[in-house]
Formats: C-alpha cells, sequence, structure tokens
C-alpha cells in the first residue's frame, strides 16, 4: 500500500458508526481502497473505484458477506449470479417498474401519507422520522408486496430488527437474535399468503412473484425467494422513509431552498435526488467479492475478500461534487449512487423516490411552516445504513 493508513488497526465499529464522515474523507484522500480490521473487510470509498468495482463483472461477483448470508440466507438477490440472478430478478424487478405502480400512487402512497397526518393531527411534538416518514414508507412498501394485514409497528419492528442484525451481527452476535426472529415471522405470514394466493392471485408482488412466467396451473416456488425477499423488505421499508429525513434535513440546512420547495412542489424530485446524494440511507450496504486476486488502488485485493462499496462517500467525492458536504437544490445536474450500479443496483430504485415525492408532497402541502426544533441536536449516524436517529419538530396549528 503505498499510504500508511495504520491508523485503522485501532479503529472500532462504533467509531465508524459514529463518525463515518470523517473517517471516509480521509480515506478518499489516503486510501480509496484501504483494508479494515474492524469489518475484516476492504471499503472502498471513491466514486470512481465504487462505479468500476460494481461494473465489473469480469473480476467481482456479487456482494456477500458473513453477516447478509446469516441474516437473509442463500441463494439472494446480492449475491447470486448468472442464471440464478438472472431469474430472481426477473421475477423481483416488474412490480417495482414504473408501469406497475404508478397507476396505483393516489389511492395507495397518498392515502397512506394523508391517513398518517391525520393521525398525528393534534400532536404538538413529533418525531417526524418515527411518527410519519418511516410509518408511511413501511406501509407503502409492504402493501406493494401484500402484507395489507399487517400492522405499521410490526413492519417498523421488522425493519429495525433485520437492519440491527445486518450492520452490528459480526461484531455483537446477540444481533442476530432480533433479525432471526424477524426472518422468521415474515416466513411464517409469506407462508400463509402463499396457501391463499396459488388459487387465488391479486395485484401483489408475491403474487405475482408465484404466478408470473409460469405455466397455467403452476406456481414457483416461493422458498428460494425468501432470502431476497428478507433483503428486499430491508431496503425497501428503510430507503424511501430514510430519503424522506435526508431531504427533509437537507432542506432544513438551506431554509430559502426549504421555501422554494414548498412554493413550488415541482422541484421535490430534484430534492430528493440532491437529499439522496448528501445524506445516502444505504451507506454502505453494498459488496463485491473478488474471483480472483486483482490489483487496484495500488493494493492487491485476494480472491474471495469481502470489498464493500461505500456509496454514500461516493457521493461526497470532493472529485465529482463541488461541495459535497453542502445540501443544494441548485447544485449541477449529477448522477448519485445512492442505489448503486451495475447489474446488482437496487430494484427500487423507481418506487422509492415516488413514495419520499408524495410524502414531502402532502406534509409540506398541510404544514408549510413546519421547521426542526431549534433547541434539539440532530445525531447522525451509521457507516452500513445511515440517517438522523431522529427529526424532532414542533407541528404549526
Amino acid at each position: 500500500m503505498s499510504v500508511d493508513v495504520g491508523w485503522l488497526d485501532n479503529m472500532t465499529l462504533a467509531e465508524l458508526e459514529t463518525d463515518a464522515d470523517r473517517v471516509l474523507s480521509r480515506l478518499r484522500k489516503e486510501a480509496p481502497v484501504a483494508w479494515v480490521p474492524a469489518l475484516n473487510a476492504w471499503i472502498a470509498t471513491t466514486w470512481r473505484h465504487c462505479h468500476e468495482i460494481a461494473e465489473d463483472a469480469e473480476h467481482f461477483r456479487g456482494g456477500t458477506s458473513p453477516a447478509h448470508d446469516r441474516v437473509f440466507g442463500q441463494p439472494n438477490v446480492l449475491s447470486a449470479e448468472g442464471q440464478t440472478h438472472s431469474e430472481l430478478r426477473r421475477v423481483i424487478d416488474p412490480p417495482l417498474r414504473p408501469r406497475a405502480f404508478k397507476p396505483t400512487l393516489d389511492t395507495t402512497v397518498r392515502a397512506a401519507a394523508r391517513a398518517r397526518l391525520d393521525e398525528l393531527a393534534g400532536r404538538t411534538l413529533v418525531d417526524l422520522l418515527a411518527d410519519y416518514f418511516e410509518p408511511v414508507s413501511v406501509r407503502c412498501v409492504a402493501d406493494r408486496f401484500g402484507f395489507t394485514h399487517i400492522s405499521t409497528d410490526r413492519l417498523q419492528r421488522w425493519f429495525h430488527s433485520l437492519s440491527h442484525a445486518a450492520a452490528r451481527g459480526l461484531v455483537d452476535p446477540e444481533a442476530y437474535e432480533e433479525g432471526d426472529a424477524a426472518a422468521a415471522e415474515i416466513r411464517e405470514v409469506v407462508g400463509d399468503m402463499v396457501e391463499r394466493l396459488r388459487s387465488r392471485p391479486d395485484e401483489s408482488a408475491i403474487s405475482h412473484w408465484l404466478h408470473d412466467g409460469m405455466p397455467d396451473g403452476e406456481v414457483r416456488s416461493i422458498e428460494n425467494m425468501l432470502p431476497s425477499l428478507l433483503i428486499i423488505l430491508l431496503g425497501g421499508l428503510q430507503e424511501p422513509g430514510h430519503a424522506c429525513g435526508s431531504t427533509f434535513l437537507g432542506l432544513t440546512t438551506r431554509p430559502e431552498q426549504l421555501s422554494r420547495v414548498v412554493e413550488n412542489p415541482a422541484l421535490l424530485p430534484k430534492a430528493i435526488a440532491e437529499g439522496l446524494r448528501w445524506l445516502s440511507p444505504l451507506f454502505s450496504g453494498a459488496s463485491r467479492v473478488p474471483n480472483r486476486d486483482v490489483e487496484l488502488a495500488d493494493v492487491r485485493l485476494r480472491q474471495g475478500d469481502t470489498v464493500w462499496l461505500c456509496y454514500g462517500s461516493a457521493n461526497h467525492d470532493e472529485a465529482e461534487f463541488g461541495r459535497p458536504e453542502i445540501y443544494d437544490l441548485d447544485r449541477p445536474a449529477h448522477g448519485h449512487l445512492a442505489f448503486g450500479t451495475g447489474r446488482h443496483a437496487c430494484s427500487g430504485s423507481a418506487f422509492a423516490p415516488q413514495i419520499a415525492r408524495i410524502a414531502l408532497e402532502e406534509l409540506l402541502a398541510r404544514h408549510p411552516r413546519i421547521r426542526l426544533e431549534p433547541d434539539h441536536e440532530i445525531i447522525v449516524r451509521g457507516w452500513m445504513f445511515r440517517g438522523a436517529t431522529e427529526l424532532p419538530v414542533r407541528m404549526p396549528r
């Protein structure tokens, strides 16, 4: 390695959780692909190297890690390759494409946002993240898959349990217990759904998974889809709500820009794209594995090593973005990597921003003067999944 990064030897996962911006900013400058002992893995931090690794199907196979395998199982859409990956994506992607979900946005997403705002009516102090953004997000994603009968509270618990297990399991094996319990519940619920949907298909994603592309009278086995379902539920239940949180928090740092969005909701898609770049919810949730020894960025990656792609850091790469630490609605057009890139890019990259757009649109239309509590410190943390821990607001009357 051309640069001494011995300072990483004593860094703990807790430090990375709480101080990721400082650590990753330093790595972008000193060692864009670096071995991090606390993770027992490499981490790529620049736009160039994240993009290069994600797009390189010749030298890198789909991402996996002991934590992901332990929580989700195999085969899953993150790590599968070849025919297995193609078959999984052929089943997973269609219900999440715009032509499938656009006709129902108002009757599902907008209705969920308005219902949640009605529930919050009369409350004075609200945590926008836990009380609005997350509930709307989990409700909309779960309903798309057919979990209409599962309570929002239970959905949020599933999301937090799977997230905690995936991010903390390697250093805290007890974290797996929460993830195992959530996965067992989901498997039981899906099993009951499958029995019903065999003979009575509907428009849910699970129903499409069972029936699409199958001969008349036959259904696809759902067993090998369950690991991918857990992954999609974790990402899907998390990303739209935290995209809302990132966007709202970013806009509050630029009050004049927040006012412009309130006055002109047509700016929301651009505001959300910048929010996803500025504070990417899936910060380092994707990985790749070299299928042979590879020389990259002055280091040698060994076959079988785990390489985490820190898309959140790539979205702050100074070589790509001017003043990347600043939220800027007027930033020149530039794609972001919040949903990844390449063959393993997020299946929900079209659906998640629509949930975020409608949730923010409804919030700002009903409460155009809503602002964060001025005396409350906003804490942002996480290296795999990153965002504010809470967003307290005093609801205008």
